[in-house]
């Protein structure tokens, strides 16, 4: 079964709660990341990607394309932790990178997973808790 995960959907991608998100700087990286997470045994269907600019646009760090909603969620977000990871991963995405978003259960498959994308080369981890967001840095 050739799982693959779902790259540049055209939906707002607001709060990822119960997601490690990770920078990865090109397709060849993303590739990798997948290839040990499928081999760990992660779901990767389940798994978003976003990529360059078309990424950029999706993600919609001002919520203007998704109306009034979108423009509040994103206003609120602006005054949290939120806002400064979408300013990176907005640049990210538009030097040509991707963004990853990987749902995980339990601390032990998200520890599996953190060092999964630091391995492969994934930076600026985030974990996205119900109330918190957690920088993960590098053991």
């Amino acid at each position: 079964m050739n799982q693959q995960p779902r790259r540049n959907q055209e939906r707002h991608y607001r709060y990822p709660m119960h997601r490690v998100v990770a920078v990865i700087d090109d397709d060849a990286g993303t590739k990798v990341a997948l290839d040990a997470l499928r081999g760990a045994g992660v779901d990767v269907a389940a798994v978003d990607v976003l990529s360059g600019p078309e990424g950029a646009r999706l993600l919609d760090t001002t919520g203007t394309a998704h109306g009034l909603r979108g423009r509040l969620l994103r206003l609120v977000q602006q005054g949290a932790y939120e806002g400064t990871a979408l300013q990176v991963h907005d640049e990210a995405l538009r030097a040509g990178g991707d963004v990853i978003y990987v749902p995980v259960r339990g601390d032990d498959q998200r520890d599996r997973v953190v060092d999964i994308l630091h391995a492969t080369g994934g930076r600026y981890l985030l974990y996205f808790r119900r109330w918190n967001v957690d920088l993960i840095p590098r053991k």
